[in-house]
């Protein structure tokens, strides 16, 4: 699949101010593309005269049996890229049998997302500093139909607020149906002084499982799950939060050996092939998700677009475990990989 391609026809395709936005990096400099660079650099050490016959993409992941280890990362305001916003991308996600994670700071209220949505489906929640508010939308998002809360943790908000969050934005980009848009942007309200007991807290009253995102050194994984999170989301925000942060690629297996199988491990950021998530799954990571591409592809194509994206990627997949010579993937191991420097 060429996505530099579908990049640009989502380029064309978008208003400026939009695409601005979707691209955003903490320093507005730096390349968003880092990430993909990364995953590059794990090559593939193939086995052979495996006996392979048949292969086999699918995942449990959350309770959900799911036709591939890809997913759908929460990214904000979908309407500045197709008029259905989050309901188109939540079709073309239901048509390629994936999860999809909704933003808390989505077009759609989380109610009408809901009601367009017919496949599995997690909610992702910025802690509010006013505790209600977060009970409020957790509440929602359950009663909904949400399966699960990822509550991402990275949130420096109005104390490191990157420049591209305070450029106007016109439009459905300005829209927030759970978040109300003050002049400071919809960060203003968000709590940065998070604990691993804002954690415990959410664990014990969300009632589904609560997964913990941004999660980019080793020990903050133990802690989140010491506090009661149910999995860990390895992810730099797509360098929306911090120069100079690290590639993911460069830290998952870090923190998997640390989680040592207590629970899942998940990671997003720069995947931009079948490949990629493969190497990903090799380094110990339950699943993968998908932020700027999903984007893309729902600008360039709307439904049919993600959905067109999603069964690409999973026929990478399935092309890549076939050339790794596993049928399964859970056969796969950290010794089918290794960094090139």
């Amino acid at each position: 699949m060429d996505l530099a391609l579908l990049r640009e026809a989502a380029r064309a395709a978008i208003a400026p101010d939009a695409w601005a936005f979707y691209q955003g990096t903490a320093d507005g400099l730096a390349d968003p593309e880092r990430d993909a660079r990364a995953w590059d650099r794990w090559d593939f050490v193939p086995r052979a005269m495996t006996g392979l016959t048949a292969i086999d993409t699918t995942v449990e992941l959350g309770g959900h049996r799911l036709r591939s280890p890809i997913t759908i990362a929460a990214t904000a305001a979908h309407g500045g890229a197709h008029p259905d916003a989050e309901a188109a991308t939540a079709a073309g996600a239901t048509a390629a049998g994936v999860l999809m994670a909704y933003s808390h700071n989505a077009t759609l209220s989380v109610e009408a997302f809901a009601a367009a949505a017919t496949g599995p489906w997690w909610a992702q929640t910025y802690l509010q500093r006013d505790r209600a508010a977060t009970d409020d939308y957790v509440a929602r998002s359950t009663a909904a139909g949400a399966s699960a809360i990822v509550l991402t943790v990275d949130v420096p908000g109005i104390l490191a607020d990157a420049a591209f969050r305070r450029q106007p934005v016109t439009g459905p980009v300005q829209v927030r149906g759970n978040v109300p848009i003050t002049g400071g942007g919809a960060g203003t309200a968000a709590e940065t002084a998070i604990t691993p007991d804002d954690v415990a807290r959410l664990a014990a009253t969300a009632g589904v499982p609560v997964w913990v995102k941004g999660v980019m050194a080793a020990e903050d994984a133990v802690r989140a799950l010491d506090a009661g999170a149910a999995g860990v989301v390895v992810s730099n925000h797509g360098r929306r939060q911090l120069h100079g942060v690290a590639p993911v690629a460069t830290v998952l297996r870090g923190i998997v050996e640390a989680v040592d199988g207590r629970a899942p491990v998940m990671v997003d950021g720069g995947i931009r092939s079948g490949a990629d998530v493969v190497r990903a799954l090799a380094l110990g990571a339950a699943a993968v998700g998908i932020g700027r591409p999903a984007l893309w592809a729902l600008a360039a194509g709307g439904a049919d677009g993600v959905a067109g994206l999603l069964s690409g990627l999973q026929e990478e997949v399935a092309v890549t475990l076939a050339g790794v010579g596993v049928g399964r993937i859970a056969d796969l191991t950290r010794e089918m990989v290794r960094r090139s420097d």
